[in-house]
């Protein structure tokens, strides 16, 4: 798991600009089925099979920065990708799509209690960057025992989930069709537009949750080593009762401990899956992770290896 994530986490792919992480998911995913990507940039994996038609949503976009002016001293102003706190990106090292380094400042005066994003800027110490040239935060993962510190968990661990999955899923005949979509943290655009060519029989998305396992989080009651989460419902979608059965049963069979949950706001891909054409019966696998869309998540490697061999195993069943 380390190994794929680190391959995984180091593409500049933030929503709308999937192609570097397209290219290294195809790669990776070659021995397990036929590769096909639509016109927004979803990347399909199909294992053919006589069963059922599965999809399995995982999205391979992570929130980001997009310049929006450059002044003469080479500054760059920037909008944002997704879910971006300038709280957390105060002070943070960014990388742009061309490769050049940068770092977030906040204007001179600032009150840091009240930062807003039109307080922010980048200084490329003099590189170029272009007007709508996107950029991500730079690093790469740390591993500190069965944990990783990280960047873009969200959601490239859940993409390394769904490739381990597809490695140990050996003997199902069912019609699966792995897929890695694109422009979930902008609104879950991809998936929709994946289901509705798909067209599903049923479909699991895989994502990651907060957790509350830590000073001050009182809510929840997640953890990242308690085991997979089964997510119940979310702001997006009530899950289907027979898919949560199904990932619950998976889990009993294969003995790993699972936490269940309810959210009270956010969503994932599950949502526009569920209401795609006449509707499909969907579901949430996620992996519990801390500091969602910071420069440093932290996940349990154990946690997401559990989570590949629950995804297998229901989608065997």
């Amino acid at each position: 798991m380390d190994k794929l994530l680190k391959k995984l986490i180091a593409p500049v792919s933030p929503s709308g600009c999937e192609g570097a992480v397209a290219k290294v998911i195809s790669e990776l995913a070659r021995p397990y089925g036929q590769i096909s990507q639509d016109h927004l940039g979803n990347l399909v994996v199909h294992k053919n099979g006589n069963g059922k038609r599965i999809m399995v949503a995982a999205h391979m976009d992570t929130v980001g920065l997009v310049a929006s002016y450059v002044d003469e001293n080479g500054f760059v102003r920037f909008g944002k990708i997704g879910g971006v706190s300038p709280v957390a990106l105060a002070g943070q090292r960014v990388i742009f799509e061309n490769g050049v380094v940068g770092v977030v400042c906040y204007e001179q005066g600032t009150d840091l209690k009240e930062l807003t994003l039109d307080q922010l800027f980048v200084d490329t110490a003099g590189q170029k960057v272009s007007v709508g040239d996107t950029a991500v935060y730079d690093g790469a993962p740390c591993f500190a025992g069965d944990r990783v510190i990280s960047p873009y968990l969200d959601n490239r661990i859940g993409c390394a989930v769904c490739l381990k999955a597809l490695e140990l899923l050996q003997d199902s005949d069912n019609d699966i069709f792995c897929t890695f979509t694109v422009q979930e943290e902008v609104g879950t655009r991809g998936a929709g537009a994946a289901a509705f060519s798909i067209c599903p029989d049923f479909a699991i998305a895989v994502d990651v949750c907060g957790v509350s396992d830590y000073p001050g989080k009182r809510t929840g009651g997640l953890s990242i080593d308690a085991g997979p989460v089964v997510k119940l419902e979310d702001r997006s979608a009530i899950c289907h009762k027979a898919v949560c059965e199904l990932l619950l049963g998976s889990a009993e069979q294969e003995h790993i401990p699972v936490q269940r949950y309810v959210a009270v706001g956010g969503g994932t891909d599950t949502g526009v899956i569920s209401r795609s054409r006449g509707g499909v019966p969907a579901g949430c696998l996620s992996i519990p992770i801390r500091y969602t869309h910071s420069p440093n998540e932290i996940a349990n490697l154990r946690v997401a290896e559990q989570c590949a061999r629950l995804l297998a195993a229901a989608l065997r069943d």
